[in-house]
Protein backbone atom coordinates (compact mmCIF):
# COMPACT_ATOMS: atom_id res chain seq x y z
CA UNK A 1 0.00 0.00 0.00
CA UNK A 2 1.57 3.56 -0.93
CA UNK A 3 1.63 5.67 2.01
CA UNK A 4 2.03 9.60 1.87
CA UNK A 5 4.88 11.60 1.06
CA UNK A 6 7.33 11.52 4.16
CA UNK A 7 10.10 13.87 2.27
CA UNK A 8 10.09 17.49 1.46
CA UNK A 9 12.77 19.84 0.03
CA UNK A 10 13.09 21.62 3.33
CA UNK A 11 13.93 18.66 5.74
CA UNK A 12 17.16 18.85 7.29
CA UNK A 13 19.06 15.17 7.86
CA UNK A 14 18.08 15.29 11.59
CA UNK A 15 14.11 16.00 10.07
CA UNK A 16 14.48 12.72 7.54
CA UNK A 17 15.86 10.97 9.61
CA UNK A 18 13.23 11.23 12.28
CA UNK A 19 10.43 10.86 9.40
CA UNK A 20 12.02 7.86 8.20
CA UNK A 21 11.57 6.24 11.86
CA UNK A 22 8.29 7.48 12.43
CA UNK A 23 7.07 5.82 9.29
CA UNK A 24 8.84 2.04 10.80
CA UNK A 25 9.57 -0.90 8.54
CA UNK A 26 8.14 0.80 5.45
CA UNK A 27 9.38 -0.94 2.36
CA UNK A 28 10.52 1.33 -0.35
CA UNK A 29 8.34 0.21 -3.15
CA UNK A 30 5.25 1.05 -0.37
CA UNK A 31 6.77 4.93 -0.49
CA UNK A 32 4.68 7.42 -3.15
CA UNK A 33 6.05 7.95 -6.44
CA UNK A 34 7.74 11.27 -5.50
CA UNK A 35 9.53 9.80 -2.25
CA UNK A 36 10.67 7.33 -4.47
CA UNK A 37 11.83 10.11 -7.28
CA UNK A 38 14.52 12.19 -7.44
CA UNK A 39 13.45 14.30 -4.51
CA UNK A 40 13.51 11.25 -2.09
CA UNK A 41 16.59 9.64 -3.62
CA UNK A 42 18.35 13.19 -2.80
CA UNK A 43 17.53 13.31 0.66
CA UNK A 44 18.39 10.33 1.65
CA UNK A 45 21.78 10.73 0.71
CA UNK A 46 22.28 13.52 3.33
CA UNK A 47 21.43 10.76 5.74
CA UNK A 48 24.13 8.24 4.18
CA UNK A 49 22.31 6.20 2.49
CA UNK A 50 23.17 6.35 -1.05
CA UNK A 51 21.08 4.75 -4.10
CA UNK A 52 23.05 1.56 -5.17
CA UNK A 53 22.64 -0.35 -8.58
CA UNK A 54 20.21 -2.83 -7.43
CA UNK A 55 16.70 -2.64 -7.28
CA UNK A 56 15.37 -1.36 -3.94
CA UNK A 57 18.49 -2.00 -2.33
CA UNK A 58 21.36 0.77 -0.87
CA UNK A 59 24.78 1.85 0.05
CA UNK A 60 24.81 3.21 3.65
CA UNK A 61 27.82 5.10 4.76
CA UNK A 62 28.93 6.10 8.17
CA UNK A 63 30.19 9.29 9.51
CA UNK A 64 32.90 8.95 11.32
CA UNK A 65 35.28 11.76 11.87
CA UNK A 66 38.90 11.73 11.83
CA UNK A 67 38.38 7.75 11.16
CA UNK A 68 38.01 6.99 15.01
CA UNK A 69 36.21 4.03 16.07
CA UNK A 70 35.72 2.19 19.27
CA UNK A 71 35.42 -1.67 19.34
CA UNK A 72 31.74 -1.39 20.36
CA UNK A 73 31.40 0.71 17.73
CA UNK A 74 33.16 -1.67 14.99
CA UNK A 75 31.41 -4.35 16.66
CA UNK A 76 28.01 -3.31 15.72
CA UNK A 77 29.01 -2.23 12.42
CA UNK A 78 30.05 -5.85 11.57
CA UNK A 79 26.33 -7.02 13.45
CA UNK A 80 25.08 -4.73 11.02
CA UNK A 81 26.44 -6.12 8.07
CA UNK A 82 26.32 -9.79 8.98
CA UNK A 83 22.49 -8.67 9.68
CA UNK A 84 21.46 -6.73 7.09
CA UNK A 85 24.24 -6.52 4.06
CA UNK A 86 22.24 -9.86 2.44
CA UNK A 87 22.48 -10.06 -1.33
CA UNK A 88 19.38 -10.49 -3.83
CA UNK A 89 18.04 -14.21 -4.51
CA UNK A 90 19.92 -15.18 -7.60
CA UNK A 91 22.77 -12.88 -7.23
CA UNK A 92 26.41 -13.62 -7.54
CA UNK A 93 27.33 -9.98 -6.17
CA UNK A 94 29.00 -10.03 -2.88
CA UNK A 95 27.78 -9.60 0.47
CA UNK A 96 28.12 -9.68 4.37
CA UNK A 97 31.13 -7.14 3.67
CA UNK A 98 31.63 -3.06 4.05
CA UNK A 99 34.42 -0.92 2.55
CA UNK A 100 36.78 1.47 4.19
CA UNK A 101 36.48 4.49 1.86
CA UNK A 102 39.42 6.90 1.00
CA UNK A 103 37.92 9.80 3.52
CA UNK A 104 37.52 7.50 6.70
CA UNK A 105 34.07 6.19 6.51
CA UNK A 106 32.61 2.37 6.22
CA UNK A 107 29.97 2.22 3.93
CA UNK A 108 27.61 -1.33 3.43
CA UNK A 109 25.96 -2.54 0.56
CA UNK A 110 22.73 -4.02 0.27
CA UNK A 111 20.60 -2.19 2.61
CA UNK A 112 16.82 -2.49 2.83
CA UNK A 113 14.76 1.02 3.30
CA UNK A 114 12.87 -0.81 5.73
CA UNK A 115 16.00 -2.28 7.85
CA UNK A 116 16.87 1.55 8.16
CA UNK A 117 15.07 2.31 11.97
CA UNK A 118 16.74 -0.72 13.76
CA UNK A 119 20.33 0.07 12.14
CA UNK A 120 20.20 3.61 13.18
CA UNK A 121 18.93 1.87 16.44
CA UNK A 122 22.14 0.52 16.72
CA UNK A 123 24.33 2.93 15.26
CA UNK A 124 22.81 5.34 18.06
CA UNK A 125 23.73 3.41 20.91
CA UNK A 126 27.20 3.97 20.67
CA UNK A 127 27.30 6.91 19.07
CA UNK A 128 27.85 6.40 15.22
CA UNK A 129 25.22 8.55 12.46
CA UNK A 130 25.31 8.23 8.96
CA UNK A 131 24.51 12.46 9.02
CA UNK A 132 25.86 13.64 5.69
CA UNK A 133 27.65 10.70 4.80
CA UNK A 134 26.65 11.70 1.23
CA UNK A 135 24.96 14.10 -0.74
CA UNK A 136 25.75 17.94 -1.36
CA UNK A 137 26.54 18.65 2.11
CA UNK A 138 29.90 18.78 4.55
CA UNK A 139 31.15 15.77 4.28
CA UNK A 140 33.04 13.29 6.80
CA UNK A 141 35.76 15.16 8.58
CA UNK A 142 38.89 13.59 7.98
CA UNK A 143 42.50 13.69 9.83
CA UNK A 144 45.37 11.79 10.24
CA UNK A 145 44.56 8.77 11.48
CA UNK A 146 47.35 8.71 14.35
CA UNK A 147 46.46 11.64 15.60
CA UNK A 148 47.03 12.30 19.42
CA UNK A 149 48.97 9.18 19.40
CA UNK A 150 52.22 9.49 16.75
CA UNK A 151 55.29 11.20 18.52
CA UNK A 152 55.84 12.64 15.52
CA UNK A 153 53.51 15.13 14.54
CA UNK A 154 53.55 18.42 15.49
CA UNK A 155 50.50 18.66 17.65
CA UNK A 156 46.88 17.05 18.02
CA UNK A 157 43.76 17.89 16.27
CA UNK A 158 41.48 15.67 18.16
CA UNK A 159 39.42 19.18 19.47
CA UNK A 160 39.39 20.84 16.49
CA UNK A 161 37.77 18.06 14.63
CA UNK A 162 35.29 17.34 17.57
CA UNK A 163 34.42 21.48 17.32
CA UNK A 164 34.17 21.00 13.25
CA UNK A 165 32.03 18.05 13.71
CA UNK A 166 29.41 19.62 16.22
CA UNK A 167 29.28 22.47 14.26
CA UNK A 168 28.21 20.64 11.11
CA UNK A 169 25.33 18.48 12.92
CA UNK A 170 24.16 21.86 14.96
CA UNK A 171 24.04 23.98 11.82
CA UNK A 172 22.18 21.30 9.51
CA UNK A 173 20.44 24.26 7.51
CA UNK A 174 23.69 25.36 6.28
CA UNK A 175 25.82 22.57 6.15
CA UNK A 176 23.11 20.38 4.30
CA UNK A 177 22.12 22.29 1.88
CA UNK A 178 25.34 23.29 -0.31
CA UNK A 179 25.74 23.79 -3.89
CA UNK A 180 27.60 20.46 -4.46
CA UNK A 181 29.71 17.89 -1.75
CA UNK A 182 32.03 20.30 0.76
CA UNK A 183 35.46 18.13 1.97
CA UNK A 184 37.28 19.00 4.88
CA UNK A 185 40.49 18.03 6.05
CA UNK A 186 42.61 18.94 9.14
CA UNK A 187 46.32 17.67 10.42
CA UNK A 188 49.19 18.23 12.76
CA UNK A 189 50.61 16.01 11.42
CA UNK A 190 54.11 16.22 9.80
CA UNK A 191 53.17 14.30 6.30
CA UNK A 192 50.62 14.73 3.97
CA UNK A 193 48.57 11.56 4.88
CA UNK A 194 45.00 13.60 4.50
CA UNK A 195 46.46 14.34 0.92
CA UNK A 196 45.62 18.00 1.94
CA UNK A 197 45.49 19.64 -1.47
CA UNK A 198 42.53 17.94 -2.61
CA UNK A 199 40.33 18.50 0.45
CA UNK A 200 37.75 21.45 -0.62
CA UNK A 201 39.23 23.04 2.13
CA UNK A 202 42.31 22.04 4.45
CA UNK A 203 44.36 22.54 7.47
CA UNK A 204 47.50 21.82 7.59
CA UNK A 205 50.37 22.81 10.49
CA UNK A 206 51.81 26.01 10.65
CA UNK A 207 53.74 28.08 13.22
CA UNK A 208 53.99 31.55 13.85
CA UNK A 209 55.93 33.84 16.27
CA UNK A 210 56.19 30.54 18.52
CA UNK A 211 52.68 29.62 18.25
CA UNK A 212 51.55 27.07 16.30
CA UNK A 213 48.22 26.59 14.01
CA UNK A 214 47.21 25.74 10.40
CA UNK A 215 47.97 26.92 7.05
CA UNK A 216 44.72 27.55 4.95
CA UNK A 217 44.25 25.30 1.53
CA UNK A 218 41.35 26.07 -0.53
CA UNK A 219 39.52 24.82 -3.78
CA UNK A 220 41.35 21.24 -4.22
CA UNK A 221 39.66 18.05 -5.81
CA UNK A 222 39.34 15.61 -8.46
CA UNK A 223 36.92 14.13 -10.80
CA UNK A 224 36.00 16.51 -13.43
CA UNK A 225 38.48 19.68 -13.75
CA UNK A 226 40.37 18.86 -11.30
CA UNK A 227 42.44 21.16 -9.46
CA UNK A 228 45.06 21.19 -6.42
CA UNK A 229 44.03 23.52 -3.57
CA UNK A 230 45.61 26.92 -3.64
CA UNK A 231 47.35 28.60 -0.13
CA UNK A 232 45.27 31.27 1.50
CA UNK A 233 48.05 33.98 2.96
CA UNK A 234 46.14 33.15 6.39
CA UNK A 235 47.40 31.57 9.64
CA UNK A 236 44.69 30.17 11.75
CA UNK A 237 44.65 28.81 15.10
CA UNK A 238 42.48 26.15 16.35
CA UNK A 239 40.13 27.83 17.74
CA UNK A 240 39.30 29.46 14.46
CA UNK A 241 38.93 26.60 12.57
CA UNK A 242 35.17 26.02 13.52
CA UNK A 243 34.56 29.68 12.13
CA UNK A 244 37.08 29.42 8.86
CA UNK A 245 35.04 26.69 7.69
CA UNK A 246 31.53 28.38 8.55
CA UNK A 247 32.47 31.55 6.60
CA UNK A 248 33.91 29.27 3.68
CA UNK A 249 30.19 27.66 3.63
CA UNK A 250 28.65 30.70 3.73
CA UNK A 251 30.68 32.00 0.52
CA UNK A 252 30.16 28.73 -1.78
CA UNK A 253 26.20 29.56 -0.78
CA UNK A 254 26.28 32.77 -1.49
CA UNK A 255 28.29 32.45 -4.72
CA UNK A 256 28.21 28.95 -5.92
CA UNK A 257 25.86 27.56 -8.70
CA UNK A 258 22.83 25.15 -7.25
CA UNK A 259 21.82 24.61 -10.60
CA UNK A 260 24.67 23.66 -13.07
CA UNK A 261 25.67 20.15 -10.99
CA UNK A 262 28.42 19.79 -13.45
CA UNK A 263 30.27 22.94 -12.88
CA UNK A 264 29.70 23.85 -8.97
CA UNK A 265 32.33 21.92 -6.55
CA UNK A 266 33.73 24.65 -4.63
CA UNK A 267 37.24 24.14 -6.82
CA UNK A 268 35.37 25.51 -9.53
CA UNK A 269 34.39 28.73 -7.57
CA UNK A 270 38.03 29.21 -6.74
CA UNK A 271 39.01 29.21 -10.38
CA UNK A 272 36.06 31.61 -11.52
CA UNK A 273 36.81 34.30 -8.58
CA UNK A 274 39.96 33.51 -8.46
CA UNK A 275 41.98 32.52 -4.91
CA UNK A 276 42.90 35.76 -3.66
CA UNK A 277 38.73 36.99 -4.27
CA UNK A 278 37.26 33.53 -1.96
CA UNK A 279 39.98 34.54 0.60
CA UNK A 280 38.79 38.28 1.15
CA UNK A 281 35.14 36.61 1.03
CA UNK A 282 36.21 34.48 3.68
CA UNK A 283 37.79 37.40 5.82
CA UNK A 284 35.06 39.67 5.51
CA UNK A 285 32.73 36.95 6.92
CA UNK A 286 34.91 36.44 10.21
CA UNK A 287 34.54 37.65 13.76
CA UNK A 288 38.48 38.50 13.86
CA UNK A 289 41.26 39.59 11.85
CA UNK A 290 43.27 36.51 11.06
CA UNK A 291 47.28 36.94 10.51
CA UNK A 292 49.26 36.36 8.01
CA UNK A 293 50.85 33.02 6.75
CA UNK A 294 53.55 31.63 9.17
CA UNK A 295 56.28 28.84 8.67
CA UNK A 296 55.13 25.88 7.02
CA UNK A 297 55.37 22.71 9.26
CA UNK A 298 54.65 19.73 6.58
CA UNK A 299 57.33 17.75 4.44
CA UNK A 300 54.38 17.35 1.93
CA UNK A 301 55.95 13.21 1.65
CA UNK A 302 53.62 10.33 1.43
CA UNK A 303 52.63 8.37 4.05
CA UNK A 304 50.13 5.24 4.87
CA UNK A 305 50.89 5.04 8.36
CA UNK A 306 51.12 0.78 7.91
CA UNK A 307 53.47 -0.88 10.27
CA UNK A 308 54.43 -0.96 14.12
CA UNK A 309 55.18 2.24 15.48
CA UNK A 310 55.98 3.32 18.94
CA UNK A 311 53.69 6.06 20.15
CA UNK A 312 53.60 8.88 22.72
CA UNK A 313 52.50 6.30 25.56
CA UNK A 314 55.43 4.02 25.15
CA UNK A 315 53.04 1.44 23.36
CA UNK A 316 52.49 0.91 19.67
CA UNK A 317 49.76 1.38 17.01
CA UNK A 318 50.03 -0.92 14.36
CA UNK A 319 48.87 0.19 10.77
CA UNK A 320 47.48 -3.13 9.31
CA UNK A 321 46.53 -3.31 5.05
CA UNK A 322 43.53 -4.08 4.37
CA UNK A 323 43.63 -5.98 0.85
CA UNK A 324 41.32 -3.27 -2.02
CA UNK A 325 39.55 -1.70 1.71
CA UNK A 326 36.86 -4.83 1.78
CA UNK A 327 35.87 -6.53 5.56
CA UNK A 328 33.27 -9.23 5.95
CA UNK A 329 31.46 -8.98 8.88
CA UNK A 330 32.94 -11.64 10.82
CA UNK A 331 36.43 -10.15 10.15
CA UNK A 332 35.08 -6.42 11.52
CA UNK A 333 34.00 -8.32 14.67
CA UNK A 334 37.46 -10.02 14.85
CA UNK A 335 39.62 -6.88 14.67
CA UNK A 336 37.43 -5.80 17.36
CA UNK A 337 37.99 -8.78 19.86
CA UNK A 338 41.76 -8.36 18.59
CA UNK A 339 41.41 -4.09 19.63
CA UNK A 340 40.31 -5.02 23.09
CA UNK A 341 42.57 -8.02 23.58
CA UNK A 342 45.69 -6.67 22.48
CA UNK A 343 45.57 -3.17 22.26
CA UNK A 344 43.44 -0.05 23.74
CA UNK A 345 39.88 -1.12 22.33
CA UNK A 346 40.04 1.85 19.93
CA UNK A 347 40.43 1.22 15.87
CA UNK A 348 41.31 4.20 13.42
CA UNK A 349 40.53 3.84 9.22
CA UNK A 350 42.96 5.66 7.03
CA UNK A 351 42.42 7.06 3.75
CA UNK A 352 44.15 4.40 1.93
CA UNK A 353 41.36 2.06 3.14
CA UNK A 354 43.16 0.69 5.48
CA UNK A 355 43.03 0.21 9.59
CA UNK A 356 45.53 1.20 12.97
CA UNK A 357 45.51 -0.77 16.02
CA UNK A 358 46.28 1.53 18.72
CA UNK A 359 47.59 1.20 22.47
CA UNK A 360 49.23 -1.85 21.76
CA UNK A 361 51.51 -3.12 24.27
CA UNK A 362 52.71 -6.72 23.20
CA UNK A 363 53.57 -6.57 19.76
CA UNK A 364 54.65 -10.43 19.52
CA UNK A 365 51.14 -11.51 20.79
CA UNK A 366 49.47 -9.26 18.47
CA UNK A 367 51.26 -10.63 15.43
CA UNK A 368 50.18 -13.89 16.77
CA UNK A 369 47.08 -13.40 15.78
CA UNK A 370 45.97 -15.57 12.76
CA UNK A 371 43.82 -12.54 11.18
CA UNK A 372 46.98 -10.62 10.45
CA UNK A 373 47.96 -13.22 7.80
CA UNK A 374 45.80 -11.44 5.88
CA UNK A 375 45.80 -8.21 7.15
CA UNK A 376 49.57 -7.56 7.77
CA UNK A 377 51.08 -4.41 8.96
CA UNK A 378 53.90 -5.20 6.56
CA UNK A 379 52.61 -6.03 3.31
CA UNK A 380 54.03 -6.35 0.38
CA UNK A 381 54.00 -3.65 -2.19
CA UNK A 382 52.18 -4.17 -4.42
CA UNK A 383 49.27 -5.52 -2.17
CA UNK A 384 49.97 -1.80 -0.10
CA UNK A 385 49.88 -0.05 -3.41
CA UNK A 386 46.28 -0.91 -5.05
CA UNK A 387 43.26 1.23 -4.39
CA UNK A 388 40.29 0.67 -5.93
CA UNK A 389 36.68 2.03 -5.62
CA UNK A 390 33.53 -0.14 -5.05
CA UNK A 391 32.55 0.19 -8.68
CA UNK A 392 30.84 -2.86 -10.51
CA UNK A 393 28.57 -4.45 -9.55
CA UNK A 394 27.15 -2.13 -6.83
CA UNK A 395 27.83 1.52 -8.43
CA UNK A 396 25.93 2.34 -11.22
CA UNK A 397 27.92 4.40 -12.82
CA UNK A 398 30.96 1.81 -12.97
CA UNK A 399 31.60 -0.11 -16.35
CA UNK A 400 34.33 -2.57 -14.88
CA UNK A 401 34.52 -4.63 -11.32
CA UNK A 402 37.74 -3.19 -9.96
CA UNK A 403 37.92 -4.96 -7.18
CA UNK A 404 38.26 -8.25 -8.99
CA UNK A 405 40.84 -6.52 -11.33
CA UNK A 406 42.46 -5.10 -8.83
CA UNK A 407 43.17 -8.55 -6.99
CA UNK A 408 44.48 -9.73 -9.98
CA UNK A 409 46.86 -6.58 -10.84
CA UNK A 410 48.30 -7.67 -7.33
CA UNK A 411 49.04 -11.22 -7.88
CA UNK A 412 50.37 -10.32 -11.28
CA UNK A 413 52.89 -8.04 -9.80
CA UNK A 414 53.39 -10.26 -6.77
CA UNK A 415 54.61 -13.10 -9.19
CA UNK A 416 56.35 -11.00 -12.12
CA UNK A 417 58.47 -8.36 -10.34
CA UNK A 418 61.75 -9.15 -9.24
CA UNK A 419 61.57 -9.70 -5.46
CA UNK A 420 65.16 -8.03 -4.80
CA UNK A 421 64.00 -4.88 -5.74
CA UNK A 422 60.83 -4.97 -3.78
CA UNK A 423 62.64 -2.15 -1.52
CA UNK A 424 62.40 -0.06 -4.35
CA UNK A 425 59.33 0.21 -4.61
CA UNK A 426 58.39 1.95 -0.55
CA UNK A 427 55.50 4.12 -1.20
CA UNK A 428 53.93 3.05 -4.69
CA UNK A 429 50.57 3.97 -5.65
CA UNK A 430 48.09 2.25 -8.21
CA UNK A 431 44.43 3.53 -7.97
CA UNK A 432 41.69 1.98 -9.79
CA UNK A 433 38.76 3.53 -10.84
CA UNK A 434 35.76 2.07 -12.28
CA UNK A 435 34.11 4.87 -14.26
CA UNK A 436 35.39 8.35 -15.30
CA UNK A 437 34.53 9.63 -11.47
CA UNK A 438 37.26 9.72 -8.87
CA UNK A 439 36.52 7.73 -5.97
CA UNK A 440 39.60 6.05 -5.92
CA UNK A 441 41.75 9.21 -6.56
CA UNK A 442 43.62 7.93 -9.94
CA UNK A 443 45.03 11.32 -10.18
CA UNK A 444 46.67 10.87 -7.19
CA UNK A 445 48.78 7.36 -8.38
CA UNK A 446 52.08 6.78 -9.47
CA UNK A 447 49.42 4.44 -11.79
CA UNK A 448 46.23 5.14 -12.73
CA UNK A 449 44.03 2.87 -14.25
CA UNK A 450 40.33 3.77 -15.17
CA UNK A 451 37.93 1.48 -16.63
CA UNK A 452 36.67 1.91 -20.13
CA UNK A 453 35.44 -0.23 -23.31
CA UNK A 454 38.03 -0.78 -26.19
CA UNK A 455 37.08 -1.87 -29.62
CA UNK A 456 38.89 -3.15 -32.83
CA UNK A 457 37.57 -5.02 -35.58
CA UNK A 458 35.69 -8.14 -34.37
CA UNK A 459 34.58 -7.47 -30.71
CA UNK A 460 34.38 -5.18 -27.90
CA UNK A 461 36.63 -5.55 -24.74
CA UNK A 462 37.28 -4.31 -21.01
CA UNK A 463 39.91 -2.17 -21.26
CA UNK A 464 41.88 0.88 -19.39
CA UNK A 465 42.83 4.12 -19.51
CA UNK A 466 46.42 4.52 -18.18
CA UNK A 467 47.65 8.06 -16.34
CA UNK A 468 51.48 8.37 -15.04
CA UNK A 469 53.11 10.48 -11.71
CA UNK A 470 50.44 11.76 -9.73
CA UNK A 471 51.74 13.44 -6.36
CA UNK A 472 49.83 16.15 -4.69
CA UNK A 473 52.23 16.34 -1.71
CA UNK A 474 54.92 17.83 -4.65
CA UNK A 475 52.40 19.49 -6.72
CA UNK A 476 51.20 16.74 -9.58
CA UNK A 477 48.45 15.53 -10.76
CA UNK A 478 48.92 12.43 -12.57
CA UNK A 479 48.60 12.52 -16.43
CA UNK A 480 46.97 10.50 -19.47
CA UNK A 481 49.47 8.62 -21.14
CA UNK A 482 47.20 5.90 -23.04
CA UNK A 483 43.27 5.25 -23.62
CA UNK A 484 41.91 2.13 -24.09
CA UNK A 485 44.34 0.18 -23.80
CA UNK A 486 42.91 -3.95 -23.17
CA UNK A 487 43.33 -5.04 -19.77
CA UNK A 488 45.73 -8.27 -20.26
CA UNK A 489 48.16 -5.38 -22.28
CA UNK A 490 47.39 -3.00 -19.55
CA UNK A 491 48.53 -5.54 -17.18
CA UNK A 492 51.70 -6.53 -19.21
CA UNK A 493 52.80 -2.76 -19.41
CA UNK A 494 52.11 -1.74 -16.22
CA UNK A 495 54.25 -4.94 -15.19
CA UNK A 496 57.01 -4.17 -17.33
CA UNK A 497 57.25 -0.20 -15.91
CA UNK A 498 56.88 -1.55 -12.09
CA UNK A 499 59.81 -4.17 -12.74
CA UNK A 500 62.08 -1.49 -14.34
CA UNK A 501 61.71 0.70 -11.02
CA UNK A 502 62.49 -2.45 -8.75
CA UNK A 503 65.89 -3.01 -11.40
CA UNK A 504 66.83 0.58 -10.64
CA UNK A 505 66.48 1.76 -13.78
CA UNK A 506 64.03 4.08 -13.03
CA UNK A 507 62.77 5.60 -9.62
CA UNK A 508 59.08 6.13 -8.34
CA UNK A 509 58.93 10.09 -8.88
CA UNK A 510 60.68 9.54 -12.31
CA UNK A 511 57.24 7.66 -13.61
CA UNK A 512 55.68 10.68 -14.90
CA UNK A 513 58.51 11.50 -17.05
CA UNK A 514 57.57 7.98 -19.00
CA UNK A 515 57.00 8.47 -22.48
CA UNK A 516 57.51 5.45 -24.49
CA UNK A 517 54.80 4.43 -26.09
CA UNK A 518 52.13 1.16 -24.85
CA UNK A 519 51.42 -1.79 -26.05
CA UNK A 520 48.10 -0.74 -28.02
CA UNK A 521 45.23 1.53 -27.21
CA UNK A 522 44.64 5.09 -28.49
CA UNK A 523 47.50 7.71 -28.62
CA UNK A 524 48.53 8.75 -25.20
CA UNK A 525 47.81 12.29 -24.63
CA UNK A 526 49.64 14.83 -21.83
CA UNK A 527 46.45 16.12 -20.36
CA UNK A 528 46.31 15.83 -16.68
CA UNK A 529 44.15 13.21 -15.11
CA UNK A 530 40.09 14.56 -15.52
CA UNK A 531 40.49 17.14 -17.79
Amino acid sequence: MVTESIFAVEQTPEQIRKAILEKGSCAWGDLSDSDRGPLGVGKLRLVGVYDDNFSETFMLRTRIPGGRLTSSQLRVIGGVVNDFSLKDPGSDAPERFAEITTRQNFQIHWIRFENLPEIWHRFESVGLWSYEACGNSMRNITSCPVDGIDAKAHFEVGDAIERLNSFAMENQPLSAFLPRKFKVGITGCDTDCIVARVNCIAFTPAEKDGELGFHLHLGGGLSDYPRLASQANLFITSDQVTEVVRATLQVFVEFGDFQNSSVNRFRALVHELGPERIESEIISRLGFKPRELGRDLSSWQFEDHLGIHRDKCGTHYVGLCVPLGRLSGDEINEIAEIAERRGDGRIRLTHRQNLVLTGVADIESLLDEPLLAKFSPNPDPFERAVIACTSAPFCKFAILAMKPYGARLIERLRSSVPQEGWNRLQGLRIHMSGCKASCAQIGLAHIGLRATMGKDESRIFDAFDIALGGDAGAGNLARWRCGELSTDLAFDDITGLVSRVAQGEIKLSDIKTVRESWSGGSDPTDSVVGA
